[in-house]
């Protein structure tokens, strides 16, 4: 630690942004520059950009201020870096200045996959990723009086999108290439309860479809399915994912793997002076072990204290992916950790999976709402190794981090038959309907049944 005098990020985002407040927090004396986009501002909460285009919130309410960066003595250029020189230890920007480093961090987080078809570059069609997105949607929105929106991508994004959109009064058809909504997170049991429900709320979905021309002269007019089904539209938001933004890395000759830029158990590409985490990196799946994307905040911004702490020797492992997710549509919430049962499958993992229903109170209150449980054991050691939630009340979808946790610790079947959770008519369920120890009851009995 004696020797780091000089530290750079590249990129502001959770990871970015954390790391350097860390490393400022334990060692002030160490000099922090944040290298960002010209663009770029504070540390935007990008889970804010469906409700900043809708209009529900405003984007400085989104964003952390600079002052955070400032007190703690942090350099701030808004300048694009475009180079680095491993060897001599410097970044270079756009405007060909350079900047010297001890240990670097890359976050340059992700970019919005493009769909290659016709009319991709049409004005009106958007994808949404920085608060700019967010603010040209609800411009457009505005400006042309919307009434018709067609979303590509059934993702957790999509689905807030289509909720926050239909909300506004606009007429909203979602148009996913799969056959159910949100298929890495749920099981299509489960995804069935939310399809369901949207189709109750109006929202218009195309399943098993792919767009293949979208349509207008000088602006959207309309979209071509691979049905040969035409859909009128004033825009198009895409949101069908988010490659890695890998490119400056791979310019200066990082370890690239099959979905981001590699790094070991500490964070370290395979220089070790440069360290990277969020959405530019792939990392194990804490269930099968291979390689995948954690492109959610809070793997980001823990990884951001990981590497702030192993630049200062701590020798902090970053653990493997659980990639514990929520979201909600209207009054229907949403959530999910691990692997599904179709995951599993394609492992060729033998499981035992079990529902269960409850409601977030007592059976006696007027006011419960039903909620569903679905855990996901590995049959030949027991492990819960996935847990789904859909629910009709906010409450119980945090007992999501129950879940997540519990796939984190190895616990099994029997473990989590007897998980008591604390009991409240109005707070939770009745005790003895809590899900989760019921749901491990019902696999319990599967697997000494047999």
């Amino acid at each position: 630690m004696k020797d780091i005098k000089k530290v750079v990020t590249v990129g502001c985002s959770g990871c970015g942004a954390l790391a350097a407040l860390t490393i400022k927090k334990l060692c002030s004396s160490i000099d922090v520059t944040i290298i960002r986009e010209s663009e770029e501002k504070g540390l935007l909460t990008r889970c804010a950009t469906p409700y900043i285009c809708c209009g529900n919130v405003m984007v400085d309410a989104s964003y952390k201020d600079d002052e955070m960066f400032i007190q703690k003595g942090i350099k701030l250029v808004n300048v694009k870096a475009v180079g680095i020189d491993r060897k001599t230890k410097v970044v270079t920007t756009a405007d060909g200045k350079t900047y010297s480093y001890d240990k670097l961090i890359l976050a340059t987080g992700a970019k919005p996959r493009m769909p290659s078809v016709q009319g991709i570059k049409l004005p009106g069609v958007f994808t949404l990723r920085t608060s700019g997105d967010a603010v040209n949607i609800l411009n457009w929105i505005n400006s042309k009086r919307v009434k018709n929106v067609v979303l590509l991508g059934a993702g957790a994004i999509g689905i807030e999108e289509a909720y926050l959109l239909s909300r506004q009064g606009i007429n909203v058809t979602v148009i996913e290439m799969l056959g159910q909504i949100m298929s890495n997170v749920l099981d299509s049991d489960m995804s069935n309860e939310v399809q369901t429900y949207m189709k109750e709320k109006k929202i218009q979905l195309k399943l098993n479809q792919k767009v293949i021309s979208i349509n207008g002269n000088d602006k959207v007019q309309g979209v071509t399915l691979s049905s040969g089904e035409k859909i009128n539209t004033d825009m198009v938001i895409i949101s069908t994912g988010a490659p890695c933004n890998i490119k400056l890395a791979e310019k200066t000759g990082l370890k690239k793997g099959k979905f981001g830029l590699e790094v070991n158990e500490y964070l370290q590409t395979s220089d070790p002076d440069v360290f990277a985490g969020g959405d530019l990196i792939e990392y194990q799946n804490h269930v099968t072990g291979k390689p995948m994307l954690g492109q959610l905040r809070p793997n980001a911004v823990i990884a951001g204290r990981v590497i702030a702490k192993n630049i200062l020797n701590f020798k902090v492992q970053y653990l493997p992916l659980i990639n514990s997710f929520c979201t909600k549509f209207f009054n229907k919430f949403i959530a999910g950790a691990g692997i599904t049962e179709q995951d599993a499958k394609k492992e060729a993992i033998e499981i035992i999976a079990a529902k269960q229903k409850s409601t977030n109170m007592h059976s006696m209150m007027r006011e419960r709402k039903e909620y569903i449980v679905k855990l996901i054991f590995n049959k030949q050691n027991q492990h819960l190794i996935g847990g789904q939630i859909v629910s009709d009340s906010e409450c119980p979808i945090r007992y999501i981090d129950v879940i997540a946790m519990a796939i984190r610790c190895g616990l099994n079947i029997l473990d989590l038959t007897t998980l008591r959770c604390a009991g409240q008519p109005e707070l939770s369920s009745d005790p003895g309907k809590e899900p989760i120890a019921l749901a491990a009851e019902s696999a319990f009995e599967e697997f000494y049944n047999k």
